[in-house]
């Protein structure tokens, strides 16, 4: 009986984000000892969430569509298309920067409304679509500039990404936020008493916030604060965060990746959703179009190469289900910083690009392993009871 119970503890929502931060940890570890020490200090770990930022906000968005069974493989081409933009406007036709920004914001929107459209209400199959969308955006984007890059960028717009909060404000910030997330975990508890589950899960909640707001603020008080494209990373986040847990449209998508016929049979406008969620998935094409910009300091013809399979495998080692209906954002946030760990290790330790797609290759071989292990355990638990 305590063997099915340990089981059962693991297979379930909380033993999950359990193994996958014992997990990340223990690569933490071995990364820090493969390194001298290297890997752990503050300034190292400011630099690899500044590396993994763009990969957090599109993986983001990425989350939402994986949970309703679509697809995105236009993604990187779409954040290139914006780096374009943005970059034309603020250096061919010097545009001031906020008209710059506005306008690369509404292509990130006209493009994310684009394929919602066709896989939405016309129906297209979402890898199809997606995949010619990604040939249109890339194509016209190479023709307009003809594979040239675009820049110097100005001060300000470089400092969207490479700036940063200082490190008193980006104590206190780190301080209000987790506090705004300790009431939010309270009043949830006691709204949805009935089903939130013991009181345990809610002081476990609570401690895990306390533990990341103190290794944040030990990170970034010790350099220079927090650059501006991990605060960028961090809002979009917990924007799609918020929108998959507590808004009547999070819940449709959750409902509609476990059962497209279900959803349909219940009312729930599908196709509307699915363009809803495409439109959303603009607005992350938008702003990572502009933190990489402002990151690589002009628009680069490999901006965003690969940007969209990257932010699959970091969904997918984050618990994120191809088949829908499941997927939490500090999972995929978890799966960002693995492949932004992997990288940033073999580049200190001088190993091949190469080599480096090899080794997160067969991380997110042995994620999905993992993860069908556990559910094809979770399901004969279920079975047996």
């Amino acid at each position: 009986m305590a063997g099915r119970d340990i089981k059962s503890i693991l297979t379930g929502k909380a033993g999950k984000n359990i193994v996958m931060a014992a997990g990340v940890i223990i690569l933490m570890c071995i990364f820090n000892l493969l390194t001298g020490n290297i890997f752990t200090s503050v300034r190292n770990l400011t630099l690899l969430m500044k590396q993994g930022s763009v990969l957090m906000i599109v993986a983001s968005g990425l989350m939402l569509l994986l949970i309703e069974r679509n697809f995105d493989l236009s993604g990187g081409a779409a954040v290139y298309f914006v780096s374009v933009i943005a970059a034309q406007c603020a250096v061919t036709y010097k545009l001031p920067l906020p008209f710059a920004l506005l306008i690369a914001m509404l292509c990130g929107l006209l493009m994310g409304a684009l394929n919602g459209f066709f896989i939405g209400y016309v129906g297209i199959p979402a890898f199809i679509g997606t995949l010619a969308a990604q040939l249109l955006f890339k194509g016209v984007g190479y023709t307009w500039t003809n594979a040239a890059t675009i820049g110097p960028l100005s001060d300000e717009f470089a400092w969207l990404s490479e700036g940063y909060i200082p490190p008193a404000a980006s104590a206190v910030l780190i301080v209000a936020v987790a506090l705004a997330a300790c009431l939010f975990c309270i009043f949830d508890y006691k709204k949805m008493r009935q089903w939130y589950g013991s009181v345990n899960r809610l002081f476990t909640r609570i401690a895990a916030i306390v533990i990341a707001a103190v290794l944040a603020i030990w990170i970034f008080t010790g350099y220079y604060g927090i650059p501006m494209c991990v605060f960028f990373a961090g809002m979009m986040a917990s924007i799609t965060g918020f929108i998959s847990n507590k808004t009547v449209f999070g819940r449709h998508i959750y409902i509609i990746g476990g059962n497209p016929e279900a959803a349909n049979l219940s009312g729930i406008k599908t196709k509307r959703r699915i363009f809803q969620s495409y439109v959303y998935m603009g607005v992350i094409y938008g702003v990572a179009g502009i933190v990489i910009t402002a990151r690589l300091g002009g628009s680069t013809a490999t901006s965003g190469n690969l940007l969209e399979l990257d932010a699959v495998a970091a969904a997918c080692i984050g618990g994120t289900s191809m088949s829908g209906g499941v997927g939490r954002i500090t999972g995929v946030a978890l799966g960002v910083l693995v492949l932004s760990a992997v990288d940033n290790v073999m580049s200190l330790m001088n190993v091949s690009s190469y080599l480096q797609m090899v080794v997160k290759g067969l991380i997110l071989l042995l994620a999905v392993c993992m993860d069908v292990c556990m559910n094809q355990t979770k399901f004969r638990l279920k079975k047996a009871k």
